[in-house]
């Protein structure tokens, strides 16, 4: 096989451009698709080269309440609440205080949580109350479980 000469490789590329201008047409012939009209007040928005930005609103459910009073409510409702309500707290299962220690030591080393050191054995012992509070006995593992009168521990 002939290897192309350079008189044939012009002819190629000026084809090719001729085929690609006749595509794109003639300079300022692109006509945007019309905007849609919508039937409420229209958002606020942006648009270059064929992109639009719009803002919109979203209503998020307000919950400002606070952790109930009781021992260290002032180191809970300091450190929790700048991450999360107290409601998300208040509504999990009963856990026991090695659970609470678990949910606690997450919350700071994975999801960076500003807790101090210092404050997490108050935030587990005021969870742990909570949950006994709640339920009347937590249902994860218990540390020292006391012998029942027939000696077991149940």
């Amino acid at each position: 096989m002939k290897a192309p000469t350079p008189g044939m490789l012009a002819i190629g590329l000026l084809g090719v451009t001729v085929f690609t201008l006749m595509m794109v047409g003639p300079p300022g012939s692109y006509t945007p698709p019309p905007e849609p009209h919508s039937t409420g007040p229209a958002p606020s928005s942006i648009s270059v080269n064929g992109f639009t930005l719009a803002s919109d609103t979203v209503d998020l459910p307000i919950d400002e309440q606070q952790y109930p009073d009781g021992p260290h409510a002032d180191v809970i409702n300091a450190n929790c609440t700048s991450c999360h309500s107290a409601s998300m707290a208040m509504t999990q299962p009963v856990l026991s205080a090695d659970q609470w220690k678990a949910t606690v030591t997450k919350m700071k080393d994975v999801y960076k949580a500003p807790v101090a050191e210092k404050d997490i054995p108050a935030i587990i012992d005021y969870l742990t109350a909570m949950s006994v509070a709640q339920d009347g006995a937590p249902t994860g593992k218990v540390q020292n479980p006391a012998p029942d009168a027939s000696g077991g521990t149940g």
